[in-house]
């Protein structure tokens, strides 16, 4: 009668669940940095420039006040 050897069992297993959860990561990281990515991406093509966006606050402001009267 042959005996296995079922000392190597643990560390293949180990092994496998080691690279699952590198694969898994990579895959939720690349995800998170696509919508991140994709977020910039419409902050830049929008209205939220700098200088633009504060000349155009600060114009809605002044209407505001101007309809209350007040400024």
């Amino acid at each position: 009668m042959k005996r296995k050897s079922i000392r190597g069992s643990p560390l293949v297993e180990e092994g496998l669940l080691l690279g699952l959860s590198i694969i898994t990561l990579t895959v939720v990281l690349s995800i998170i940095v696509g919508l991140l990515s994709g977020v910039k991406d419409t902050f830049d093509l929008s209205v939220f420039r700098g200088q633009e966006f504060m000349n155009q606050l600060q114009q809605a402001i002044q209407r505001i006040l101007q309809y209350f009267r007040i400024g």
